[in-house]
């Protein structure tokens, strides 16, 4: 079967210009020759080309591919890139659970007046930016395991100031976390500054923060007239602390306002 280049450039999906790319670059010469001004490929040309194409898009470099095709078995080649699109389907599948919780939160964030649950909090990796006793910046780690863009501003609140009404403004203990399903090296556990919240049922909403880290107030009332319908059937552990990680800041007119899923754990009532 004799093709012309125009059949093999739709068979294949490069163009003529490509085909003749390819050629020049030695990958392939056209099984027919020449039949006057134009060159005639075989099926074997078309199969060549798509195995060229399909190489490069798996990441193979021209020379890979030209070692490959001079029949050189060299499986490392194979091993190479299977690792680096391995990593790659890793890193992409993170970024579409974090864009699919982004996308949940920012539902969420339109009912934050009458949103609340009782669901399971994830784990989450706490570091502080600053040392209780003088409130200064701490030692960063060498390498902390925090990644963008799975890090962000968390907060810290004791639960029975953000429960207790005669309480208006819950004093926050400022740092950077990251959930535990986002971590990839969980080598830097062992910083004595960092800190570990396994999973735990909890009592969730959405709270504003404002510039100062402290719970914007008319969203604190409104955490604190949730909690109450929520505390009918469960109460606050003891000892844990309540925490807010940041979801997003909207930007308007009237300034900027930040939003952030809270979380204190609670245990059933018996």
């Amino acid at each position: 079967m004799e093709l012309k280049i125009g059949t093999v450039a739709k068979m294949t999906g490069l163009s003529p210009s490509g085909i003749r790319f390819l050629e020049n670059e030695g990958f392939f010469s056209p099984s027919g020759g020449r039949k006057g001004s134009y060159r005639s490929y075989s099926l074997a040309d078309v199969s060549t080309i798509l195995d060229y194409r399909n190489y490069r898009m798996c990441g193979l470099s021209q020379d890979e591919i030209h070692r490959l095709f001079s029949g050189e078995e060299d499986s490392a080649i194979f091993d190479l890139h299977c690792d680096e699109l391995e990593r790659h389907l890793m890193d992409t599948t993170r970024l579409l659970h974090f864009l699919r919780h982004r996308r949940q939160d920012a539902v969420n964030i339109q009912h934050a007046e009458t949103f609340w649950e009782i669901t399971e909090r994830p784990a989450i990796i706490w570091l502080p930016l600053q040392r209780p006793e003088d409130g200064k910046p701490i030692g960063w780690p060498d390498y902390t395991g925090f990644e963008i863009p799975y890090t962000d501003s968390v907060l810290m609140f004791d639960a029975s100031d953000v429960a207790l009404s005669p309480c208006r403004c819950p004093e926050a203990k400022i740092g950077i976390g990251m959930l535990e399903t986002d971590v990839l090296n969980v080598s830097f556990l062992g910083s004595s500054n960092v800190r570990y919240f396994g999973k735990h049922t909890a009592f969730h909403c959405i709270v504003k923060i404002d510039e100062d880290f402290r719970m914007v107030s008319d969203s604190l009332d409104v955490c604190r007239r949730l909690m109450h319908a929520a505390f009918q059937d469960c109460r606050p552990e003891p000892d844990r602390p309540a925490i807010a990680k940041r979801i997003m800041t909207v930007n308007s007119q009237s300034g900027s306002q930040r939003y952030d899923n809270l979380w204190i754990d609670v245990r059933k009532n018996s």
